[in-house]
């Protein structure tokens, strides 16, 4: 059976260029070097492979049964740029990915970048991208400096995806250097193990589940009630807390109950972890229809991508909603994957 992954990136050579001279973290902030070093030593993968290196990629997905990948920027966004020139990088990232989409359209999609730290503009690259290049939603890199996207400067941004009926996927980046220097440095540990504890490791997982529930506590779902995120992950720790989240949370301004919006809005792809526990509680937690499938590649490459549906008892009307179909409603596209290429 083939599928379709969400959580799949590249990164551009130039950009990352471009990019070196502008986002200088702060001496006491998270040591960015170190965190790469760390995930480059734990994945083989380096921040500086291009798009255009697709061989391995094109092999991956033809070993591990997937169709198509939906790709978005990796580590080091240019949406973490400010000002004219994260517009302008944002803008030529995804004109950037569209070349390459157009060069391979029946195994890839897109997630539009966004310069979030103007987010009229981001609103505006959002529906160009989906209108004029055909992506099918966006992936916003963390949070601006600063801020949560509940502030009210960014409803734009949501009631632009709502209106053009796609959704933005949350995904995780370095978290803020006050969050760094007071819950993961120590003296007891080198850098390069706060960096991981801090990311990929740990710290920004929780950083993007509280950013989630700050969303849905913000109102921005029943302002916006067309609106669909998605979380990886198995949900960036969430799930686990549904429940109590409903009996303690005091929040007699929304509609519903808190849990209700992760099951109605929120899409869950396991980010290429793949582990039975975790599905198990993300299946009784939202319900089959709202998982996605996800690598994480290149950053992750799970040899049991192809193979991992099968180990779970599923029906096969329940492993093909996650492989594509949830996917196809979702994008509101049709890939005819069940007959192949």
């Amino acid at each position: 059976m083939k599928t379709i992954t969400f959580e799949e990136h590249f990164v551009l050579k130039e950009v990352q260029e471009a990019m070196s001279d502008i986002l200088q973290p702060s001496p006491d902030g998270v040591p960015l070097k170190a965190m790469l070093e760390a995930l480059e030593s734990k994945t083989g993968f380096t921040n500086e492979d291009d798009i255009t290196q697709h061989a391995h990629r094109i092999q991956f997905m033809d070993t591990q049964n997937v169709q198509m990948q939906v790709l978005s920027y990796g580590n080091g966004s240019p949406s973490l740029v400010e000002g004219d020139k994260g517009i302008e990088l944002c803008r030529y990232t995804n004109h950037r990915l569209k070349q390459y989409i157009d060069a391979h359209p029946d195994r890839f999609l897109g997630f539009a970048t966004l310069p979030i730290h103007s987010p009229d503009a981001a609103a505006q690259e959002l529906k160009y991208c989906v209108e004029e290049l055909g992506f099918k939603g966006a992936l916003i890199f963390g949070h601006p400096k600063g801020h949560f996207l509940d502030d009210a400067q960014f409803d734009v941004i949501f009631e632009t995806a709502a209106s053009l009926h796609v959704p933005i996927y949350l995904h995780p980046a370095p978290i803020s250097d006050d969050a760094y220097q007071a819950y993961f440095k120590s003296e007891n540990y080198p850098d390069a193990t706060a960096a991981s504890f801090a990311s990929f490791g740990y710290g920004w997982h929780m950083d993007v589940g509280i950013h989630a529930i700050r969303l849905i506590l913000s109102g921005v779902f029943d302002r916006h009630p067309q609106l669909k995120m998605i979380i990886g992950h198995w949900g960036e720790f969430t799930p686990f807390f549904y429940e109590r989240m409903d009996d303690t949370i005091h929040a007699p301004h929304l509609k519903h109950a808190l849990s209700d919006y992760f099951k109605n809005h929120f899409y869950i792809t396991p980010s290429g972890m793949l582990t039975r526990p975790q599905f198990e509680m993300v299946k009784n937690a939202v319900g089959i229809d709202h998982i996605l499938y996800s690598a994480d590649y290149p950053y992750i490459q799970p040899q049991n991508l192809g193979t991992f549906l099968d180990e779970l008892g599923l029906n096969e009307e329940e492993k093909e909603k996650i492989s594509y179909k949830n996917a196809e409603k979702l994008l509101n596209i049709s890939t005819n994957i069940k007959g192949g290429f």
